[in-house]
């Protein structure tokens, strides 16, 4: 909200001459609300502010509102006592709705109040809601929205100047970037945030964990696979130094998926064994237990592992899915099922699975469901028809850049013409 009189450049001289007088640096001005470059800008009259920076400037200089503003403000704004009152409303209001599944009202509620912090002008403000809803769409599965709304956070914190911010922003952008195809760019961001994290207040924490395990998926979903076991390498190290159980399960976790996807059989099941062990420590919750289970048996699928392992860890993924909704995993844990029908020995009940193709799966689980109705089909006789879904899988590897992945879905086609399957 901006405040009617104020005029630039007489406001910029006001800060200044004021942030001065207490010798004080426009990072101190700035706080935690916006950027000292954008302080910066204001003292020299080319930007006009919001009530909301007003109200933080004049507390942090100690001087009254309408003294800094040059201008009378009227009651009727709301001091930043109302704001924080409503942030901790909505807060509660919002993980209320979480903890009943309520996920349209949670969405609702963070789409508000990020609109009202955008029209606001309030960076800090922006970036809290705004990272706060990508998680919840993240959770929905919705990965345009998702990385249409990144993309404007990206800008934000830009501007905003955070190394932090930035680091956690591109990480997020590289996965959604990643769920909906673009690996040259998921790469691209993940590569950038993992070289800005040295020497900020994230390395050496779980975000630094968690930066190389996505740089490690990405990589090797976009078939970048040289230096999968010296990335695996550098992201246990820096879990083990936590001396978190759950963290340096998860790590595990990341390596098995991307030991299965090169097809190191003997990799992926050590990494699994090792991650099982650390992720039955109680701060596991079910929702993650659920979700590493799905995970360790599509990995175990991918290495071809032994059968009655992967059935052990279905069997623990439908019972999480009983318990609790898992947002996003169903139509994950429909392409696991499919897979472990086919591996069974039944082609039709993995042909009924995949008839239908979810519409807001990562371009990864996508390919697979594919492969999987075509080697279904191909079982039952139909070679055409496993042929022609094969070739959709190939064209979306190509389109993807996945020219590994897509060499061996062609292979897969051509022995199934020559009668190899």
């Amino acid at each position: 909200m901006a405040i009617g009189g104020i005029r630039q450049p007489e406001f910029g001289r006001r800060l200044r001459k004021l942030r001065q007088e207490r010798r004080l640096s426009q990072r101190d001005v700035a706080g935690t609300v916006v950027n000292p470059s954008y302080i910066s800008l204001l003292e020299s009259g080319a930007r006009v502010p919001t009530l909301e920076v007003v109200l933080r400037i004049a507390e942090v200089l100690d001087v009254p509102v309408e003294e800094l503003a040059g201008t009378p403000v009227p009651v009727r704004i709301d001091p930043p006592r109302a704001r924080y009152d409503r942030d901790l409303v909505h807060n509660v209001l919002v993980r209320s709705a979480l903890d009943v599944g309520a996920l349209d009202e949670a969405q609702a509620r963070h789409e508000r109040v990020y609109t009202e912090a955008v029209r606001d002008g309030v960076p800090a403000a922006v970036l809290e809601h705004g990272i706060a809803l990508q998680d919840l769409l993240n959770q929905r599965g919705d990965h345009q929205a998702r990385h249409a709304l990144l993309t404007d956070l990206l800008r934000v914190a830009e501007d905003f100047g955070v190394v932090e911010i930035l680091v956690k922003l591109r990480l997020d952008m590289a996965t959604a970037a990643r769920d909906r195809g673009d690996l040259g760019e998921a790469v691209g961001l993940a590569e950038a945030a993992v070289a800005a994290l040295p020497g900020t207040e994230l390395a050496g924490t779980p975000e630094h964990v968690r930066a190389l395990g996505i740089l490690l998926s990405v990589r090797v979903d976009s078939g970048e696979t040289g230096d999968v076991a010296a990335l695996v390498e550098r992201m246990l190290s820096v879990a083990e130094q936590l001396g978190s159980p759950t963290v340096l399960g998860r790590s595990h976790w990341a390596a098995s998926v991307a030991f299965a996807r090169v097809g190191d059989a003997e990799r992926t099941e050590r990494h699994i064994r090792r991650a099982r062990s650390m992720l039955t420590h109680p701060d596991t919750s079910i929702r993650e237990w659920g979700r590493f289970a799905g995970a360790a048996a599509s990995a175990l699928l991918d290495a071809d592992g032994d059968l009655s392992e992967i059935e052990t860890y279905v069997s623990w993924m439908r019972a999480a899915l009983e318990l609790v909704d898992i947002p996003g995993e169903r139509d994950r844990a429909t392409g696991v099922e499919a897979r472990y029908a086919l591996r069974s020995g039944h082609p039709e009940l993995a042909l009924e699975l995949t008839e239908e193709m979810p519409g807001e799966l990562p371009n990864s689980d996508r390919i697979r469901l594919r492969r999987t109705r075509g080697r279904a089909l191909s079982a039952l006789g139909r070679t055409d028809e496993a042929i022609e879904v094969l070739r959709t899988a190939a064209e979306l590897c190509e389109r993807l850049s996945a020219y590994r992945l897509a060499t061996v879905v062609w292979r897969e086609i051509d022995e199934i013409r020559s009668g190899g399957h």
